[in-house]
């Protein structure tokens, strides 16, 4: 939004400079907070010299920026302030010569001396028609812009203003005749008279439709006394008979003002919405207008100013807050700015027609199958090309919706990778035929399957055009210069045109020998020297110019050195400048393309100024996307190097900025090149060709410094930190400065130096991430687009990183202003790619959680502080950088819903890295730490070596083979060698840190009983400090290899086949294992046999041996599983310990694993865990029916495996304590081949058949493991009014007690049968449950123990009294009965059944469903002293109990009616009537504890929430199929579960917890749940929201909609920060027998 004023300068100045300093500040930010607008005041006096505001160039770039104003202005777009002063006219800046010669004769016959004339006007004959022009005023007065020497400037300038003054006497006095003679018409006189004011105000005002006019607002101030004179003197000359008498000029100028003033402007009020406002300074004389009133009026005037503009604002834009919070999408974004450049290159279009015409002939062609290719040079006109083929695609088809696709990579700031490339292509083709795509994808391959199925979209009907510009500046990435991409053939609708350069990369040559077909290329071979001088001499005659014969020489010479587009356009930008006069070299033009723009640069820095050119270009060309022209002013302002240029010769001032006016002139020398383009609602400057940057870059930007201080600038700019008026510091010289009397305080004079150091405001905006609109809605919420784009890109180039750490990677705000910006991806890779700052695994960790959510941000950018809480929540203790970033993501939550999470049941860990290591991958042979260096070795069977630092997204290759294969690795200790061994039978020694070979070896073995050596495949070999152990096939010889040295050192000889060979812990022994169950024990130093064991078991192989902790004991496992251990106190002696045989019908074993005190043998058809303490088997696992284990591991804490199974690419972990299966570790990138645990990185690492590394963080893994869980699904949540504890039950014989704090199983209570109803006393201290067998138990909670265990029947219901005295059990085919909870004696018994019975709040009554009847049974006698019958007999369907009011009951018929029924005085109060389909087909009933609000549910979309008192029922709609629901007690609130349409995002499964607020129905929060849900319980008093899961899990959520909800989750954050753990769970036993047994014939029970 931008607001020109007109003005007469020299009249309001005072006025300008307030409304700079005090008001258009306080509007830019209410603009950009309120609307999401930028706004801009021009004031185009600003910044000029007073000797230079009446020039004709002034005036007309003034008049450019009001036409931009009035038709793009989102909101105010002119504002006039008029005085008493009508301004002068400017002097002509050209005059035809015609008309020039007439005024110089006729002035020179009425004795008029015209030698100013002569000197300030030449005549120029390039001019068509030829004219006379004003000449510069530095060519007349070289002095005029001397700032060295003062005093000359000042003399130039005294005649300069009396040069203008006789001038415009000459004119006034010569045109005036000739107009009376004729000789010049009244149109041609009118620039000589007419002044700025005038022109511009009816330029603005007049035939201008309303829609404008009421945009416009026009400030009147009279001073009376200033005028009574000139207007005596007007009514003196209308009275007079004299026609010839001529008013004074200053009489005849205020004539002009009051005709704008008085007659014009009111009558475009009374016809428009204009607004207009009159002022009137009251005073008799000059010298009663004070200062003092003047103040007063400056002051009103910035009122009245700022409450305008606000009002105007808000009406012009009274959609636009919430269109500002609708995020453009990234994708829309990218389509926009592609549609942009090409409505851009397209206005330079320029080529022969039969160029366009072979690339039409392609696209309508119906059986182009293949692409198009344009090949051309640098500068060639590619881009200009392409961009007018996609504007003109349209219009070359009839009646149908081609769909046009177009990628300029020569214009945007993402062409670095190739995935980003097509990703971003696929999504544009994906919007344009409204099909779904994931947004994120790491994965080429699946990337390209994408584009080709996209492709197959296009129709006859809806044609696709795929535009693809400069593809040789993508990067080799993905070997994308290869043209792989390219589909063979292209469906039948389908067309795709590229363009290139002729050899770069060979791509042009590639596709060639793809593609034969000549008629899908198209060469643009440089034009001839004549074209480009026919395009020369049009552009030139269009602009009125034209250049001599003899300046033609020299353009000739030019052109045939170059031909090129961009080459001609420079020529014609400097040239139209030409003089015919001027004197023209061989040395005035370029030779090339960045010749010519060096001397454009030289040319701009003449004109405006060396450091506002370099450091205004220098700056739009390091911004990654560009900058605005606002923010451009705004750098500028913070650049010492710029401010100096516009610091005020007198005085100090307390605020200063670079004026527009400047920056405008000078982007109009740059029209054509420098242009701007649309972004999110900001025009940003940015170049038409990439050879501009290339040239600013080699003369501006080659000082590193200087860079690097620009590049700070930019930072301090885009973080805010000199807005709100801080100031900052400048060194100024003292040698001309004299501080005012009134020296503001922060003026620092710096002691011994002629320096001071004073702190300026530079007028700066605020800087958020995100834009919080100051309306009634707090979710309005929009993102500051320009920060996110470019902040961390300079933070990134100062080398900022603590900066980039905590401001942009660890802040939330950050973090959601780039989701709500449409650049989630951008985020994720920024994410994952960050390499420079610390805490990269939490970083890294971050860009997982916001990866397996992102189809849910793409869609609803607001769940992101959810998607946070529920992910980040249970792993911020293994993660404690990541506090601060969840506690931010807490609050930012509190703005937007009322839901805030308590305890996340995960169900996975995010992977932390997936990268593809290199494609057509078979196996890796081994994955190998490097401890040294933080790397994950990953060995190829191919021979290629990967690096991967978990902390980077991709691996390197670090050591290449050259095609031979690799059967195996080892690393030694100490990371010096890598051993590689390879099919051949020979040994690769590498030197790891020089990533050197050292040495090859050919490994043979001796034969028995000679000296002979033969080649033999090596079947195993492992590193023992610097020596290799090697054994081979078939063969009982183990060769032992020294690495220092390179040579064998000895051989061991074995009784059988070897088959594993595993070290002792000093490394100085050697364990061979065998076939025929032996091991044999050798002195590596010696050679010498130590020992040989036997196992008893049948013949079978040694797996693997492994020695306990404590170096006593050895554990050999053989093939089967069978297990012996052995003593080896003495190594000469052992000793068997302990020996266990498996079963016979067990399978061989696939993976062995020693940690810590437990074995674990994984097999296909099972797991065992072995403790190695007591060589019992501590737990056994199964695989899911028709699967088999593959492999298994231990997590790092032992206390879970993780398993791949057959069938499945993701990976299972089970707790080893339960055997429950309670997590999937989610991969969709093929199934894991190799697993290993990298233990100091903290990482689980799998590769996969598809060549992907993925990572999960093991210590996630092991909190995940830890949550707590039931065997089964929850069924059941009771909640106590304490409120630190819950229960559950899951239909087992086990009722869970939890904690509340920690969200785990604290205690559970195990009874004789499975659990079949359960009831909590409301002080949550006695539990009473009924299982199958028709046992009833109470349990003391808190001690455990099981206080009666009685026999009674099957029971239907379980019921405790509110006083937590009595319970009733109700029986269906057995006495029911009241007894006491504390003795269990019976009170009562009740021998009518009763179904959905409730105990009435004082605890009196058991009211039930019997027959047709309500029934109010004594709790004390067991009688029924009460009923209720329908008036119509109809039955009744259900009932509720009010707590506020004891004696009534509210009750529904099978007849839609609801009564309330009083139970004591047994009347009927009141009756309403419901649809009958309500009765029906009625699923829920709730009322609230007031009995003023009910929610009657049936199974649909919605909730019916009825008003008791009102008798009014309202719907509130759900987004899909309601689950649960329930009425907080207050009736507040409606809390549900509903299910919305399934994703396959890794997040959410399409159920969500909802929140609706019962007073207005409006939803007020959601939530995403990540499983299926099974049960939900709302707290009475804190309002928690317990939701219990199908997978045995509980979720805890809160509801926050109360003044003291911000303490409840600082209370619930402090507690997750505190280094706690929970209390040992305790399990408690039920009796062996029951201690009472009911017998219903006696009415009496027994002990």
């Amino acid at each position: 939004m931008s607001i020109v004023d007109i003005v007469v300068a020299t009249d309001t100045e005072t006025e300008r400079k307030a409304l700079r300093e005090r008001v258009y500040p306080k509007l830019r930010e209410y603009c950009r907070h309120q609307h999401g607008l930028e706004f801009q005041a021009i004031d185009a006096y600003d910044g000029v010299d007073p000797d230079d505001i009446h020039d004709s160039d002034v005036r007309k770039l003034r008049m450019k920026l009001l036409d931009e104003c009035l038709k793009f202005s989102a909101g105010p777009c002119f504002v006039a302030l008029i005085g008493e002063q009508y301004g002068s006219a400017s002097l002509p800046a050209e005059i035809e010569a015609s008309e020039f010669e007439i005024i110089l004769g006729r002035s020179q016959n009425e004795g008029l001396s015209t030698r100013v004339l002569e000197n300030w006007y030449c005549r120029d004959e390039n001019s068509v028609p030829p004219a006379y022009y004003l000449r510069s005023k530095t060519d007349v007065l070289p002095d005029y812009c001397n700032k060295t020497e003062r005093r000359a400037r000042e003399v130039a300038h005294t005649e300069w203003r009396d040069s203008f003054t006789e001038m415009k006497m000459i004119f006034n006095e010569t045109v005036t005749r000739c107009l009376k003679e004729g000789t010049i018409k009244p149109e041609q006189a009118q620039k000589y008279y007419t002044s700025a004011l005038e022109d511009e105000f009816l330029h603005a005002l007049v035939n201008q439709p309303p829609s404008v006019l009421q945009k416009c607002i026009c400030y009147i101030c009279k001073i009376p006394h200033l005028t009574r004179r000139l207007i005596k003197i007007i009514k003196d000359h209308n009275g007079q008979t004299d026609t010839d008498g001529q008013l004074p000029q200053d009489a005849l100028a205020y004539a002009k003002l009051l005709r704008l003033r008085d007659e014009i402007l009111p009558s475009l009020v009374i016809s428009s919405d204009l607004h207009v406002y009159t002022s009137t300074v009251l005073g008799n004389h000059k010298q009663d207008y004070t200062e003092q009133m003047e103040q007063e009026y400056i002051e009103g005037l910035c009122r009245q100013f700022y409450t305008d503009v606000v009002k105007l604002v808000n009406n012009n834009n009274n959609n636009n807050a919430q269109r500002a919070t609708e995020e453009i999408d990234g994708v829309m974004e990218e389509m926009i700015k592609h549609t942009s450049i090409c409505n851009l290159h397209a206005a330079f279009f320029d080529f022969e027609r039969r160029v366009m015409d072979q690339i039409k002939e392609y696209i309508l062609a119906k059986q182009s199958n293949s692409p198009f290719i344009i090949v051309g040079g640098p500068c060639s006109g590619k881009t200009l090309l392409l961009a007018t083929c996609a504007k003109q695609i349209c219009s070359w088809f009839n009646n149908c919706g081609p769909v046009t696709v177009s990628c300029f990579l020569s214009s945007t700031d993402n062409s670095a990778y190739f995935r980003n490339i097509l990703t971003g292509i696929c999504q544009q083709i994906a919007i344009s035929y409204h099909k779904p795509m994931q947004i994120y994808s790491n994965n080429i391959e699946e990337i390209m399957n994408c584009f080709v199925s996209l492709l197959e979209e296009s129709s006859e009907q809806h044609p696709l055009t795929i535009i693809i510009d400069a593809v040789d500046q993508i990067s080799e990435t993905d070997n994308a210069r290869t043209l792989w991409w390219l589909p063979k053939t292209l469906p039948p609708f389908t067309r795709l045109i590229i363009s290139t350069t002729p050899k770069k990369y060979g791509i042009a040559q590639k596709f060639m020998s793809f593609y034969t077909n000549a008629a899908c290329f198209l060469e643009l071979k440089p034009r001839e020297r004549k074209e480009c001088n026919r395009i020369l001499t049009q552009s030139l005659l269009s602009s009125n110019r034209r250049i001599t014969s003899g300046q033609q020489i020299y353009v000739n010479t030019a052109l045939g050195q170059c031909t090129l587009p961009l080459f001609v356009n420079l020529l014609y930008n400097e040239v139209l400048c030409w003089r015919s006069h001027e004197d023209i070299d061989d040395q005035t033009l370029g030779k090339t393309v960045h010749d010519s723009i060096e001397r454009l640069l030289k040319r701009l820095e003449r004109r405006h100024g060396e450091s506002l050119v370099s450091r205004a270009l220098g700056y739009i060309t390091l911004a990654t996307s560009g900058l605005g022209e606002v923010e451009l002013l705004d750098i500028l302002s913070l650049d010492d190097y710029v401010i100096e240029h516009f610091w005020p010769q007198n005085g100090l001032p307390v605020s200063v900025k670079v004026p527009y006016y400047s920056l405008a002139r000078l982007q109009q020398d740059l029209s054509g090149f420098l242009v701007g383009k649309p972004h999110n609602g900001v025009k940003l400057l940015f170049w038409t060709n990439r050879h501009f940057p290339l040239v600013i870059n080699r003369c501006y930007l080659r000082n590193l410094k200087t860079v690097q201080q620009m590049h700070n600038i930019m930072v301090e700019y885009f973080s805010g930190r000199w807005s709100s008026g801080r100031g900052k510091p400048l060194l100024i010289t003292l040698l001309h400065q004299k501080p005012t009397e009134d020296q503001p305080m922060h003026h620092q004079i710096l002691e011994l130096s002629p320096l001071m150091k004073i702190f300026v405001d530079r007028q700066q905006p605020s800087q958020p991430w995100l834009f919080h609109l100051h309306s009634s809605n707090p979710c309005l919420v929009f993102p500051n687009h320009r920060k996110v784009k470019e902040l961390a890109f300079h933070l990134k180039r100062t080398g900022r990183l603590e900066e980039l750490y905590h401001d942009v990677l660890s802040s939330f705000a950050s973090h959601q202003a780039m989701v709500k910006a449409g650049h989630l991806v951008q985020l994720i890779t920024e994410l994952e790619e960050n390499i420079q700052t610390k805490n990269r695994r939490e970083i890294r960790f971050l860009a997982a959680v916001l990866k397996s959510a992102s189809c849910l941000l793409r869609k609803s950018p607001d769940q992101l502080p959810m998607v946070i809480q529920m992910k980040v929540l249970p792993f911020v203790k293994c993660l404690p950088q990541l506090f601060k970033f969840l506690k931010q993501a807490y609050y930012e939550g509190l703005k937007h819903s009322v839901i805030a999470v308590l305890h996340s049941p995960v169900n996975t860990v995010p992977e932390v890295n997936a990268a593809l290591c290199i494609s057509g991958l078979t196996v890796a042979t081994d994955i190998i730490e490097i401890q040294s260096q933080s790397l994950v070795l990953v060995i190829l069977e191919s021979g290629c070596v990967y690096a991967w630092n978990l902390e980077i997204q991709a691996p390197w290759e670090q050591i290449n083979t050259n095609g031979v294969k690799v059967s195996g690795a080892r690393m030694s200790d100490g990371d010096r060698f890598l051993v590689l061994v390879t099919v051949h039978s020979t040994m690769l020694v590498y030197d790891f840190a020089q990533l050197s070979l050292l040495y090859e070896v050919e490994v043979r073995r001796s034969l028995d009983g000679s000296m002979a050596e033969i080649l033999q495949p090596i079947s195993g070999f492992a590193l023992c400090s610097t020596n290799t152990v090697v054994w081979f096939e078939n063969s009982t010889v183990v060769r032992i290899f020294d690495l220092n040295f390179s040579h064998t050192i000895r051989q061991l000889n074995c009784q059988h086949e070897v088959q594993c060979v595993s070290f002792s812990t000093d490394g100085i022994y050697a364990l061979c294992g065998q076939l025929k169950s032996t091991v044999t024990i050798f002195n590596i130093h010696t050679g010498l046999q130590i020992a040989i064991v036997f196992m008893e078991f049948p013949v079978t192989s040694i797996y693997s041996i492994f020695q306990s902790a404590s170096s006593e004991e050895i554990y050999v496992v053989d093939k089967i599983g069978n297990i012996c251990v052995w003593g080896i106190e003495d190594m000469t002696e052992p000793h068997l310990l302990e020996e266990i045989v498996c079963s016979k019908d067990e399978n061989e074993v696939l993976s062995v694993e020693l940690s810590s005190h437990s074995l674990l043998l994984c097999r296909a058809s099972c797991i065992e865990l072995w403790d190695t303490l007591s060589w019992n088997m501590s737990y056994k696992f199964k695989p899911p029916k028709n699967a088999y284990f593959i492999r298994a591991i231990l997590s790092q804490d032992c206390d879970s495996i993780i398993a791949v199974i057959s069938g499945s690419q993701a990976l299972f972990v089970w707790k080893r304590e339960t055997g429950q299966c309670v997590l999937i570790l989610e991969n969709r990138l093929g199934t894991p081949l190799r697993l290993s645990k990298c233990c100091k990185q903290k990482a689980l690492v799998s590769f996969t058949s598809k060549g992907f590394l993925m990572s999960w963080d093991l210590d996630c893994i092991d909190t995940a493991s830890a949550i707590s869980r039931t065997e089964r699904t929850i069924q059941t949540i009771l909640l106590s009014a304490e409120g630190k504890h819950f229960y559950t039950s899951d239909g087992t014989s086990i009722i869970f007690k939890w904690s509340l704090t920690f969200c785990q199983i604290e205690a559970t209570f195990t009874h004789a049968g499975l659990v079949k109803h359960c009831a909590l006393t409301r002080t949550g201290v006695s539990l009473v449950t009924a299982d199958v067998s028709g046992d009833l138990y109470v349990w003391d909670t808190e001690a455990g123990q099981n206080l009666h265990r009685i026999r009674c029947g099957d029971v239907t219901q379980l019921l405790i009294t509110p006083n937590d005295n009595f319970v009733v059990s109700l029986c269906e085919d057995r006495i029911s009965k009241v007894w006491k909870l504390s003795k269990g004696h019976i009170v009562c018994n009740i021998h009518i059944h009763l179904k959905k019975a409730m105990i009435t709040p004082e605890s009196t009554f058991v009211l039930g469903l019997h027959q047709q009847h309500l029934l109010a049974v004594s709790l004390w006698s067991g009688s029924i002293v009460k009923r209720f019958e329908c008036t119509d007999k109809s039955d009744i369907v259900t009932f509720q109990t009010l707590r506020d009011h004891p004696d009534y009951v509210l009750l529904i018929s099978s007849s839609g009616s609801i009564y309330t029924w009083n139970v004591a005085g047994e009347n009927l109060c009141r009756q309403i009537q419901l649809p009958i389909n309500f009765s029906r087909q009625l699923d829920d009933f709730q009322v609230s504890d007031d009995g003023r609000t009910a929610v009657i549910s049936m199974t649909t979309e919605s909730i019916n929430v009825l008003d008791i008192l009102n008798g009014r029922l309202c719907v509130i709609s759900t987004e899909g199929t309601i689950f649960n629901q329930q009425l907080t007690r207050d009736g507040q609130y409606v809390v549900y579960v509903c299910y919305r349409d399934h994703c396959n995002c890794d997040f959410h499964s399409g159920v969500t917890l909802n929140i609706a607020r019962i007073i207005d129905g409006k939803s007020i929060g959601s939530c995403y749940l990540c499983k299926i849900p099974s049960c939900l319980a709302v707290s009475e008093y804190d309002l928690n929201i317990f939701v219990g899961f199908e997978d045995g899990s509980v979720g805890v959520y809160a509801v926050v909609d109360y003044p003291g909800a911000k303490n409840k989750i600082k209370n619930q954050l402090s507690k997750v920060a505190k280094d706690e753990y929970p209390p040992r769970k305790k399990d408690w036993l039920c009796k062996n027998l029951p201690d009472a047994v009911w017998i219903d014939s006696l009415h009496e029970y027994s002990q």
